[in-house]
C-alpha cells in the first residue's frame, strides 16, 4: 500500500503549526531556532541540517574580514535515506550547559521549560526518537520531534493515524522482503513526527508474525521527502525495556 500524499510536506507542517497549539515549541518555533545555539551549543546535528539558518554571515556588518570557506554541499531533498541505519545509534546523552539570557529571553527560556527540554533530549536519545513525555513542555523539542495525537489531522483527509498506518505499510513491506519474514501489521500505538522537506515519523505499532505469533511492539521509522515520496529508514521490533 504506497502513499499519495502529493505536496503533503507543506500541509502535514501546516497543519501542524494550526492544530498543535498545546506544545510550546510550536509556539515559540521562530524565536526557539533563533536562540537555539547559544542554549545547545554544538548540537547542529544531521537532523537539524535541514533548516534554514537564521545566522549571518561571518564577517558581514561587523567590520572583520569575511573569511573565504569551501561552498557547503547543497542538501539533497530528493534523495532516500539508507535503509536500516539508524541516525542515533552511538548517540549519548549530555546534560546541556545553562544558557546565559537577557531577561527578554526569559520568556522563550523559561527554568521549567529547559529542565522539561533536557528530560526529553534524555528520553529522546535512550529511546532513539521513539518515547518523550508527551505532558512535557519544553521550549522546543529535541530535534524538532515532537509527539503527535492519532487523531490529530495531518493531512486534510487524514490523521495521524492513517498517516501513520501507511508509513508502517511502507516499512513493513521492506523489512519482509529484506528479511524473508511474514509481519503483519495490526494497529498504530504511539508515535513522533519530525516536520520539513525531509520529514520523519517514528511510529510504534503492534505486528505478528503470521501464521501464529505472538502480538509485538514494533518501531518503525520512515521519511517522506519533498517530491512526496515514503522511504523506509528502519522497521523493527520494540527493544525490551532494562529493569
Amino acid at each position: 500500500m504506497l502513499l499519495n500524499q502529493c505536496g503533503a510536506e507543506t500541509t502535514i507542517e501546516d497543519s501542524m503549526e494550526a492544530t498543535n497549539s498545546d506544545h510550546s515549541s510550536v509556539d515559540f518555533r521562530s524565536n526557539a531556532r533563533k536562540r537555539k545555539a547559544e542554549f545547545e551549543p554544538g548540537e547542529e546535528e544531521e537532523e537539524e541540517e535541514e533548516e534554514e539558518s537564521d545566522e549571518e554571515e561571518e564577517g558581514v556588518g561587523d567590520g572583520r574580514a569575511k573569511i573565504e570557506e569551501e561552498p557547503e554541499a547543497r542538501i539533497d531533498y530528493l534523495k532516500a535515506p539508507e535503509w536500516d541505519v539508524d541516525s542515533f545509534d552511538g548517540l549519548e546523552y549530555y546534560s546541556s550547559p545553562e544558557p546565559i539570557l537577557s531577561s527578554s529571553d526569559e520568556e522563550f527560556f523559561p527554568e521549567e521549560a529547559r529542565q522539561h527540554y533536557r528530560i526529553f533530549k534524555r528520553q529522546m536519545i535512550e529511546s532513539k526518537g521513539f518515547y518523550g513525555d508527551r505532558e512535557l513542555r519544553p521550549t522546543f523539542h529535541y530535534k524538532g520531534i515532537s509527539p503527535m495525537k492519532l487523531e490529530q489531522e495531518a493531512l486534510p483527509d487524514q490523521n495521524f493515524r492513517q498517516f501513520w498506518q501507511e508509513m508502517v505499510y511502507v516499512c513493513l513491506q521492506k523489512l519482509n522482503q529484506d528479511k524473508d519474514l511474514n509481519v503483519e501489521f495490526i494497529e498504530v500505538v504511539r508515535g513522533y513526527y519530525r516536520p520539513g522537506p525531509r520529514s520523519k515519523s517514528y511510529i510504534i505499532f503492534m505486528a505478528r508474525e503470521k501464521p501464529d505469533g505472538p502480538l509485538v511492539e514494533y518501531q518503525a521509522k520512515c521519511m517522506v521527502t519533498l517530491d512526496g515520496e515514503s522511504h523506509p529508514i528502519l522497521c523493527r521490533p520494540a527493544p525490551t525495556l532494562m529493569p
